[in-house]
């Protein structure tokens, strides 16, 4: 699996002309422009199907993730809701009994296709890849992986998730992965309820455990994944940011509480760089930066950073449920760098600690 995963790196795809648009130095504040993919890679697979994300066969109208599941007291033992519990501030510890959604102990109609659903009085496609010999009383892992600018499930279904889907396989784990499509290049305000919509449809018709939720992407897909990371605490765990961005995408009102992060940027990226501007806090080191005052940590004199092979450095003194990371590698926009490529064994490696 391993050498069927890096030998999908002949197939590269250069998307610089979206880097033009992307994270680079804006003349404005408008968040209408996104992070390019400009080295993202993987060649391009075509859905197995297509169907309706719904149990009665008419287009699912979500109703938007809320934090109702589970119920109270030290492990939540109710089944369900996109939340996490009992648990205060989604202070889940380390290592925690999973909490079965809503779907859990039914048959599902689910398998690994594309799937439409009504969002925002639209109709919007993701695609799901189910587990293999799907098992409906275990509640699995959900990863929610977001494309870069330009770009569609389908890449990300082409590059095995972020390569993160052969990484479990290796450690004889399976999970439920959603990739869902912009509409359009660009990640917006909207994608925000889509992501309701879509965990609302999926708590009550998959199962997996609402506390192991984790989002990550690549480019303008790390730049909604820290989106959402700002005011989803409750929803998702943790979450993997690959050459994200904190400007150019639209960003809700921060409710600043902690949640799990991690993200790597390469110190040569100019599309999107360590620091665009140190004035007004852009780049992703005012990311790695906010989010470590979110988790309670320590803030270093200065962070860590390295210009030649990757280097990682985490946080300290955080809230021991929310490990906050940061890796620096002397690279440009890109989420492959090496053979073996190192970051999505390090996005699993902070992943299945959870």
């Amino acid at each position: 699996m391993q050498d069927q995963t890096f030998s999908r790196l002949a197939f590269c795809v250069t998307l610089a002309s979206w880097a033009a648009i992307s994270c680079a130095p804006a003349e404005s504040d408008s968040n209408n422009d996104g992070g390019g993919g400009a080295t993202a890679t993987g060649s391009v697979s075509s859905a197995s199907g297509s169907g309706v994300a719904t149990s009665s066969g008419t287009t699912a109208a979500g109703t938007g993730g809320d934090n109702s599941g589970g119920s109270g007291g030290a492990e939540p033992t109710g089944s369900g809701g996109t939340g996490m519990g009992g648990w205060p501030e989604g202070a889940i510890p380390m290592g925690n009994a999973p909490v079965p959604s809503a779907g859990c102990g039914k048959a599902t109609t689910l398998t690994t296709k594309e799937y439409t659903i009504s969002s925002s009085g639209q109709n919007r496609v993701y695609y799901v890849d189910m587990p293999s010999n799907y098992d409906m009383n275990k509640p699995y892992r959900l990863f929610y992986t977001s494309h870069w600018i330009g770009s569609r499930w389908q890449d990300v279904e082409g590059q095995d998730f972020y390569f993160l889907k052969p990484q479990m396989e290796a450690d004889g784990e399976q999970a439920i992965f959603v990739a869902p499509s912009s509409d359009g290049a660009t990640w917006q305000e909207k994608d925000h309820a889509l992501f309701d919509d879509i965990m609302a449809f999926m708590n009550e018709n998959v199962c997996y455990d609402t506390t192991r939720v984790f989002a990550t992407g690549f480019s303008f897909g790390g730049m909604i994944t820290y989106s959402l990371s700002t005011n989803h605490q409750a929803e998702i765990r943790a979450a993997v940011g690959i050459a994200p961005a904190n400007y150019n995408i639209w960003l809700p009102e921060k409710t600043h509480k902690p949640i799990a992060w991690m993200h790597m940027t390469g110190m040569s990226d100019g599309t999107c760089p360590w620091v665009n501007n140190e004035a007004q806090k852009r780049g992703a080191k005012f990311i790695a930066l906010e989010k470590a005052e979110d988790n309670g940590c320590t803030i270093p004199d200065e962070i860590p950073t390295s210009n030649g092979a990757y280097s990682c450095y985490d946080f300290q003194d955080c809230d021991p449920e929310h490990p906050t990371r940061v890796c620096t590698f002397g690279g440009g926009h890109t989420n492959i760098d090496g053979n073996p490529n190192w970051i999505p064994i390090e996005s699993w490696k902070f992943f299945k600690q959870f």
